[in-house]
């Protein structure tokens, strides 16, 4: 009787288990506990719910139990194992694996005491058992991945090539090493012959990486999104997907994918950052500051992070203190592109012109044919009012690609200083000719029809850049300016109301207090 009620209990608790109540399971088995004492299993199965609730104190003095009456318990010592590992004690877990092992020599055995010797960096002792019959080829790739992922990369290829089959799995480990090494082209082909329907989530992952790289970001994202599918407690994954969506300007999906990945790994100060740029790119200027104090307080010399806190900086106008970070970066030995490139921009704000192109043409040296560093240095140009310069800059980078439409924009912005109006023209209209939505194509356009005495055709082209960036107040303000110069100060009246209300500068305000006077004016 007795015996039929704590099956009854411990069928209870198997039920309640599956549905995650842990305590209440735990509760039915100390009942069952107090008619069999010493039944193993039950007192595994509490060891195991406690475990499960994350308490390993308990969890232990259940399972050392176990071991008492029976010391080869199999499941119990298993379990002692994982809660040693995440304790951290690697000499438990060699002593755990080595009798599991002893206890049942088996391939999945054998797996895992390999591990923890690689871990342990205890090379020689692997040698023991590579004369065992449990040593075949998916041990081989086992121990091959232990030491890859343990950062020995060339012991793991001396494994690889004693594989006689080149199975996937060995095929990705290839693949993997090939590709931290810089080659790869050889990598990728092995990615693409193994990855042709596949549903290897790691697999998914590097073909990712190859369609970033070759800038197919909708190949990319597809692949992304299958492997966070597949594995989707994988913050990697997550967070290449997002880099995807950011480089195709997908920005409130990029936004959840970065959010995403900090769920999984809430630790992960890269993706924190990440995320605190894509903040700082969508000029949401409060939670990109809240996500760079939160880096910098966990690690006050997060490179990347510091370089972002100048430039929050620098967009309150603050470019002493923006210059003093990037500064102390420069000496910190963080000399890397963002860091020089941002340093330079605050130099060019301080008209710093010598520092800034110095700076500036260091980092060409390494990237002669980035777009955007020698866009950056035509910026510099612009500054400086050597328009000439950034126009010849202008010519080079279109022709090292036509189709930059920033390249474009920023001829089009040297030539207007420079006064030079039909070539303002012929700039803006190609850059209209490669993106019929280009706001800052129809601002220039219309910028260079009000200079040639066309006020009507300059206000329909900024009615267009207008309309293709409505959050723009330099589109409004000049819309009014242009509306003021005809007399017509009530419809300049309300755009600079526009442009006061998307921006609240004293700028702004003073515009709309000098029409708002004219205005009255008129009314009398």
């Amino acid at each position: 009787m007795e015996n039929s009620q704590s099956i009854e209990y411990i069928k209870q608790a198997f039920e309640l288990k599956e549905s995650q109540l842990y305590k209440p399971a735990i509760e039915m088995l100390y009942k069952a506990l107090e008619i069999e004492n010493d039944n193993v299993e039950i007192l595994s199965q509490i060891g195991e719910l406690y475990f499960l609730l994350n308490n390993y104190s308990r969890a232990l003095q259940y399972l050392e139990k176990v071991l008492q009456i029976n010391p080869e318990h199999t499941n119990s010592l298993k379990l002692i194992r994982t809660i040693k590992e995440r304790q951290g004690d690697l000499n438990s877990v060699l002593e755990i694996s080595q009798k599991l092992f002893d206890n049942s020599q088996s391939e999945e055995n054998l797996k895992d005491l390999i591990n923890i010797l690689v871990k342990l960096k205890l090379f020689c002792e692997i040698d023991k058992y590579k004369t065992s019959p449990y040593f075949n080829d998916e041990v081989k790739l086992a121990c091959a991945n232990a030491f890859y992922d343990n950062g020995e990369k060339e012991k793991a290829k001396e494994l690889l090539l004693q594989c006689s089959e080149k199975s996937d799995g060995v095929l990705l480990l290839e693949g993997k090493i090939l590709f931290d090494n810089n080659d790869f082209d050889s990598a990728k082909e092995i990615f693409n012959k193994i990855g042709k329907n596949s549903q290897n989530p790691e697999i998914l992952n590097f073909l990712g990486l190859f369609d970033l790289e070759n800038m197919n970001f909708i190949e990319a994202i597809k692949n992304f999104s299958k492997a966070a599918n597949i594995d989707n407690s994988n913050a990697k994954y997550y967070y290449n997907l997002a880099n995807a969506y950011f480089y195709n300007g997908w920005i409130e999906e990029a936004q959840k994918a970065y959010s995403k990945a900090l769920y999984i790994s809430p630790d992960n100060l890269d993706y924190r950052y990440s995320l605190a740029y894509l903040y700082y790119d969508k000029k949401d200027f409060t939670k990109a500051q809240k996500e760079t104090d939160a880096i910098l307080n966990i690690n006050p010399n997060h490179a990347q992070a510091r370089v972002l806190k100048a430039l929050l900086l620098a967009q309150k106008k603050d470019f002493l203190g923006a210059e003093n970070i990037l500064e102390a970066n420069i000496k910190k030995g963080f000399d890397d592109d963002f860091t020089k490139i941002s340093l330079s921009k605050i130099y060019t704000e301080l008209n710093i012109f010598n520092k800034a192109e110095k700076l500036i043409n260091e980092v060409i040296e390494r990237n002669p044919e980035n777009l955007n560093y020698l866009a950056d240095l035509a910026e510099i140009y612009i500054k400086e009012k050597n328009y000439d310069k950034a126009l010849e800059l202008a010519e080079k980078i279109l022709k090292i690609n036509p189709n930059y439409i920033a390249g474009d924009i920023l001829g089009a912005k040297a030539a207007f200083l420079k006064e030079d109006y039909e070539l303002v023209k012929d700039f803006a209209q190609d850059a209209i000719s490669l993106d019929i939505n280009c706001a800052a194509g129809y601002y220039y356009l219309a910028l260079a029809r009000e200079k040639t005495n066309d006020p009507e055709e300059a206000i329909e082209c900024m009615k267009r850049a207008i309309l293709y960036d409505l959050n723009n107040p330099e589109y409004y303000t000049k819309m009014s300016e242009i509306y003021k110069n005809k007399g017509d100060y009530k419809t300049a009246l309300e755009y600079i109301s526009e442009a006061e209300s998307i921006d609240n500068s004293s700028e702004y305000k003073l515009m709309y207090s000098e029409l708002a006077k004219l205005n009255r004016k008129v009314n009398k």
